[in-house]
């Protein structure tokens, strides 16, 4: 099964929903988890997948994005608050029911985004197999940032690097699969279009339950020349090495 996670920037405006669809398509995603859905993009049409989306509280819309062969049990959107909201869909699979979720922590204040990593991880521990993918807004604890923008700073910008969100759900258990399985540089901004909030850090992330951590195969930053023009953020795949009911399994 691939998995992929993808910030598309204000809703592929100004012209770019066509090089975000292209994307997805050469990802050939199961599941793909989407974020900043402002305008209603009609990513489900341009890419033949089943969009559900969870609506925000004060920002942007998040989505997942489901191939139609896979057979969806329930959904719905983690009980926040959450400024960009949360999505989760249940697929199922051949070793058993799958949540997945698709998140968009909030971007300005680290104690904000500490309340909702509370949250997921909340929500995360009550089921076994669960995958968070999307953009954390957040850095992680293990990497040694130089110099990161007053968003990602402790105590309002003034402190070191803010990673209490990262550090909060590894502390809950939750396995980050490129940390565990990548290759290639990890960091997923800038792009291209990248603007003056970013330093090149790791924002995006896909994030596993124990149970499921060890069927993760790869996982890696597409950061060609595609995808460098076609949003702010990098998108991230990853392989989970779980045949679906169809009975295909990840390579």
């Amino acid at each position: 099964m691939t998995l992929l996670t993808y910030n598309i920037l204000t809703g592929a405006d100004q012209g770019r929903l066509d090089a975000v669809c292209a994307v997805v398509d050469a990802a050939a995603p199961d599941v793909a988890a989407v974020q900043e859905l402002r305008g209603d993009p009609p990513l489900a049409r341009c890419t033949g997948m089943r969009l559900h989306v969870a609506p925000p509280r004060t920002g942007q819309p998040v989505g997942l994005l489901v191939a139609p062969h896979l057979r969806v049990l329930r959904q719905g959107a983690v009980p926040g608050p959450f400024h960009h909201g949360a999505a989760w869909v249940e697929v199922a699979t051949a070793a058993g029911p799958l949540t997945l979720v698709s998140v968009h922590l909030f971007p300005y204040w680290g104690l904000v985004r500490l309340y909702e990593a509370r949250r997921l991880a909340a929500f995360a521990a009550r089921r076994e197999r669960v995958v968070l993918m999307g953009d954390f807004n957040s850095l992680d604890p293990w990497t040694p940032y130089a110099e990161v923008q007053r968003r990602h700073r402790r105590w309002f910008g003034r402190g070191g690097p803010d990673t209490r969100a990262m550090a909060l759900l590894a502390r809950r258990g939750l396995v980050d699969v490129f940390r565990r399985v990548g290759t290639g540089e990890g960091w997923t901004v800038p792009t291209a279009l990248g603007g003056a909030e970013f330093v090149r850090s790791r924002l995006d992330y896909v994030l596993a339950s124990p149970a499921v951590a060890g069927d993760f195969t790869a996982c890696r930053v597409l950061d060609g020349a595609a995808t460098a023009s076609a949003s702010d953020h990098f998108p991230v795949v990853a392989t989970l090495a779980v045949p679906d009911p169809a009975g295909r399994s990840a390579p």
